[in-house]
């Protein structure tokens, strides 16, 4: 039954219905914001320039640029952001956003 085209033409269809309602979204935006917490604890929970540690102003710098190419490169962002934070290969960094916006026309 599994190999019937028709009964997995349907079971795709049943699947993709799921995944566009409200509750799977909800779902979605909730594990994205625990995951970057969990970067944001990962690379020090403040600024490295200012020191401020509010988590709604936190954004992850690339510390070498490339950043838009990369996250159009992936659609898990913060697992990498994580990944990279656990190996210590310092390619990210936490800055607030006006320490990040005055990073960009430095």
């Amino acid at each position: 039954m599994a190999t019937d085209p028709e009964y997995r033409e349907r079971y795709k269809a049943r699947r993709n219905q799921r995944r566009k309602g409200p509750k799977h979204r909800a779902k979605q935006y909730e594990k994205a914001r625990r995951r970057r917490a969990v970067a944001i604890a990962l690379l020090g929970g403040e600024c490295v320039l200012c020191r401020f540690s509010d988590l709604r102003a936190l954004q992850v710098d690339h510390v070498h640029g490339g950043g838009p190419l990369e996250r159009k490169r992936t659609t898990a962002y913060y697992n990498r952001v994580i990944a990279s934070a656990r190996s210590g290969d310092g390619r990210y960094q936490l800055l607030c956003a006006n320490c990040n916006w005055i990073k960009r026309y430095e």
